[in-house]
């Protein structure tokens, strides 16, 4: 499984895309670079930060805690996202094999690159502007603005929805003066009797 098997637009595509993200590590050999599954789990915590927390993630040499990061990154992350890397391709990656991390990435692009469409559905459904506009480069759906008619609608359901937690607020304060009220004339009814008690 080479790099030949990819297409030479893949590849570049797949290099240009990690040259837009900041990781910790300067890019020399990517298949050497993400071995230890590192830079991959930083790459994934950029786009589905609540799946991965980066701390379960240790650089190392050797090819036991390599294949360990990426099982972890399999277990944790990448089962959730739809995708599972065989024991053969964890295998080949912490292995720096050429051709597979490239193949590898092509398919987690992929992946982020539908999930950020269907995300930009989801939220601009409203707008026919928006449904046009297809992302086809993940780091486009770090920097998208709202259109201005997602913004207002959004900014008008805001203004209704504080103006009715108002509403509630002034119900629950004048809910609670009447049962202080309530709570007063409860304890004068109640000093009433026991002075009439005590008269008798």
């Amino acid at each position: 499984m080479g790099t030949s098997e990819l297409s030479n637009d893949h590849v570049r595509e797949i290099y240009g895309w990690l040259d837009e993200i900041p990781l910790s590590r300067p890019k020399k050999n990517v298949a050497r670079d993400f071995s230890d599954g590192v830079l991959m789990a930083e790459l994934l915590k950029r786009y589905y930060p609540k799946y991965v927390d980066i701390n379960n993630y240790i650089p190392g040499n050797s090819t036991a805690k390599k294949i360990d990061n990426w099982s972890t990154l399999n277990r944790k992350v990448l089962s959730k996202l739809g995708i599972k890397l065989s024991k053969d391709t964890i295998n080949e990656l912490s292995h720096s094999q050429p051709g597979i991390i490239e193949k590898t990435l092509l398919e987690i692009r992929a992946k982020i690159v539908k999930d950020c469409n269907a995300d930009r559905n989801t939220m601009f459904g409203g707008c026919e502007e928006s449904a046009k506009e297809e992302i086809t480069n993940p780091e486009d759906s770090l920097n998208q603005t709202v259109p201005k008619k997602v913004f207002l609608k959004l900014k008008k359901e805001l203004e209704e929805k504080t103006e009715a937690i108002n509403i509630l607020l002034k119900k629950v304060e004048h809910l609670e003066t009447m049962l202080r009220f309530k709570d007063q004339r409860i304890e004068d009814l109640t000093s009433q009797v026991e002075s009439c008690n005590a008269r008798f």
